[in-house]
């Protein structure tokens, strides 16, 4: 049993070390990113017409600018599966949320099937009843007890 714990053990952390690389590269990809998405509107606002931009290039940013929000997040809940032994639910959750709500959001309805509008419909209402378990479900662990001891 105890050669399974070091095993267990070695293979956690061999795990843990891959996630701080992944953690390296995806902090890197938001940082040339966002750098990218500036230059990009840089040249579109000295482009003529000066300062003006179209309805397309504003949909084109906020995508890019939900898809770094979500690159975020993954950053934040792989930190926090690093961080515990758990791995925590909440955030992955709302991680998926996110990722669905950037869909819906720049979503072309004129080229969409009612068939996926309803299975994103039921997506997003299945992972808002998941959220709304996880919080409303969980017992607060280690509460200070009101108790005196005398």
């Amino acid at each position: 049993m105890d050669n399974n714990d070091k095993f267990s053990n070695i293979i956690l952390i061999i795990n843990k070390n891959v996630l701080r690389v992944l953690i390296g590269i995806m902090t890197l990809s938001l940082i040339l990113g966002a750098a990218n998405l500036i230059y990009l509107e840089f040249l579109k606002i000295i482009d003529h017409p000066y300062f003006l931009v179209d309805v397309t290039t504003l949909f084109e940013v906020f995508n890019l600018i939900l898809v770094l929000a979500i690159g975020y997040e993954l950053i934040r809940s792989l930190i926090l599966i690093i961080s515990s032994d758990t791995v925590p639910t909440i955030p992955i959750i709302q991680i998926a949320i996110i990722a669905v709500s950037n869909k819906i959001i720049t979503l072309d309805i004129k080229q969409t099937s009612v068939n996926i509008l309803i299975g994103l419909a039921l997506l997003i209402a299945a992972l808002g009843l998941a959220h709304f378990l996880l919080k409303n479900s969980r017992k607060p662990q280690n509460e200070p007890k009101n108790e005196k001891i005398i």
